[in-house]
């Protein structure tokens, strides 16, 4: 009886670091879909950002096209600013490595992956054409715009920025300054 009692033994030990190392596995597992997932996240806000920088272009070149190299400089400080260096990447946690013991292969239950909806891309159309058959206005310069962006609260201000993805911190004439470039008057009645 007792060399039964000790393969039992053996046996159990070895269920135990098998159930343990399928612990570690799946708690990595859990970890790497959820890596995964955060990538989507970020994927479908560039191409998001992207699309909403197309549509900005396009009505900017139809109301007033020489405006797009400031579009154009606008967007580019975004990738020069400081904030930028504020951010702190990911840091991975550095994964343990487990050596499994050897052991008769066991077939592998199937692993359903989580459901993830595509992404939809929306195609935005805006006119700002009058409907009757009245001559358009010319553009409102900038500093018209800027002038409206200072005059705004800074809870305004701050709530316009977050809408066009532009940084919101800083004071009133440093988030008018960013937003200057992007924002039309028609954002600004939408806040107002």
């Amino acid at each position: 009886m007792q060399l039964l009692a000790a393969k039992f033994a053996q046996i159990a030990t070895a269920i135990d670091a098998t159930n343990a190392q399928i612990a570690a596995l799946q708690a990595k597992l859990s970890e790497l879909q959820e890596h995964q997932q955060q990538l989507l996240s970020v994927e479908q806000a560039c191409q998001s950002a992207i699309a909403q920088i197309g549509t900005a272009l396009s009505m900017l070149n139809h109301v007033d096209p020489s405006e797009i190299g400031t579009f154009k400089a606008a967007v580019d400080a975004q990738f020069g600013t400081d904030a930028i260096a504020f951010l702190e990447p990911a840091t991975p946690t550095p994964a343990e490595t487990i050596e499994p013991e050897p052991t008769a292969p066991i077939a592998p239950e199937p692993v359903t992956e989580p459901e993830i909806e595509p992404a939809i891309d929306v195609e935005v159309t805006v006119t700002d054409t009058p409907a009757t058959d009245a001559p358009i206005k010319p553009a409102t310069p900038a500093t018209d715009i800027e002038g409206k962006l200072n005059k705004l609260s800074i809870q305004s201000i701050r709530k316009l920025a977050s809408a066009k993805g532009i940084d919101a911190k800083g004071t009133r004439a440093a988030i008018a300054g960013r937003l200057k470039a992007i924002v039309t008057n028609a954002d600004l009645r939408a806040i107002g």
